[in-house]
């Protein structure tokens, strides 16, 4: 068991039965009352971020996680499929990963989350470059600072761009916002 006293960034605990890792946390001593943490968790099943607040002195279960290399190979109606290291095919429920696979052109690295020899999650790269197959023309006049367009990728993602960005450009997209991140 782990208290609180321990935390650190980039661990994963046990959380109402549910692995989270720690993104942030900040130990708090008001002037009133007991010391306590805010954190900032990653819960690892979705990949959303909550914030929690825990007494401190509080105890935890902490997990141990492997993570193996893979390539993506492709989707079908029901399967994400991978390939691992040595050359097995993993296949994962596609509306578990649908949210990660969107990002991910096929051939691309990914890793394979494992909790206790079972296949958990997938972590894929902060920062991905895709391919802009369909941009609508930026309209003449229409310059106001910050102005967007929303465009698709070759994954079928859509996310809005400045209005600059052409098809057929390569674009920097960061996995954890959805967002526009650069030229790529």
């Amino acid at each position: 068991m782990l208290s609180t006293s321990g935390f650190e960034k980039g661990m994963v605990l046990k959380i109402d039965g549910e692995p989270y890792q720690i993104v942030d946390f900040q130990f708090v001593h008001p002037g009133k009352g007991t010391a306590f943490v805010r954190t900032v968790l990653k819960r690892l099943k979705t990949g959303k971020s909550v914030e929690r607040s825990f007494r401190s002195g509080e105890s935890f279960e902490e997990i141990d996680l492997n993570y193996k290399k893979a390539v993506y190979l492709y989707s079908d109606r029901k399967n994400a499929v991978f390939l691992t290291e040595n050359n097995q095919r993993v296949s994962f429920p596609k509306e578990e990963v649908e949210d990660k696979i969107i990002y991910l052109k096929e051939k691309e690295n990914v890793d394979l989350i494992y909790l206790k020899d079972n296949l958990f999650g997938l972590k894929i790269p902060i920062k991905v470059s895709l391919k802009v197959v369909e941009a609508p023309p930026a309209i003449k006049g229409d310059t106001a600072t910050g102005a967007t367009k929303t465009v698709t990728f070759e994954t079928g993602l859509k996310i809005n761009v400045p209005i600059f960005i052409k098809e057929g450009e390569i674009i920097l997209v960061n996995t954890e916002t959805g967002e526009y991140s650069g030229r790529g």
